[in-house]
């Protein structure tokens, strides 16, 4: 694995804020040319340092039911998780999946139309799961900050 310097790591920032940004853009806030910008994103994008590029939407598309999901697993042997996390991962209404410490095993964030939709999910995914023992659902009220980005340090 290679080293970042801070030129990587100030693009990495201004990248995960706003991925749209053009070189020509991104030179007002890094000390680069605009080609000496693109060779760097070309390489982090090649290197896999940079691994997707993703529209965020806002919510105006629709409205939506966000829950997070506490899972407790029945059987921790590997095989049935691994095939719960396969069938869980491939599933649209699944945002986020986190493998958690304590009492509960993972933490899923779950977005659908309205609650026949969450009602749905929750029978044919969760309830039906043979891996499942137990889970405890919160609904989100509102979203105040949401994002995937890493905090990446500016030296």
């Amino acid at each position: 694995m290679r080293e970042w310097d801070a030129y990587d790591r100030k693009l990495l920032k201004l990248l995960q804020d706003d991925a749209l940004r053009s070189a020509e853009d991104l030179a007002n806030d890094v000390a680069l040319s605009p080609s000496a910008i693109a060779r760097r994103v070309r390489r982090m994008r090649e290197d896999g340092t940079i691994v997707a590029d993703r529209a965020e939407v806002s919510e105006r598309i629709g409205p939506f039911l966000s829950a997070v999901v506490l899972v407790q697993l029945d059987r921790h042997a590997r095989q049935s998780v691994d095939e719960l996390l396969r069938r869980l991962e491939v599933r649209s209404e699944v945002q986020i999946i986190l493998e958690v410490a304590g009492p509960y095993d993972l933490l899923l964030l779950v977005a659908v139309k309205d609650m026949d939709a969450f009602n749905a999910f929750a029978d044919s995914v969760l309830a039906e799961d043979p891996a499942m023992q137990r889970y405890e659902t919160r609904f989100v009220k509102r979203r105040r900050k949401f994002t995937g980005a890493w905090p990446i340090p500016i030296e």
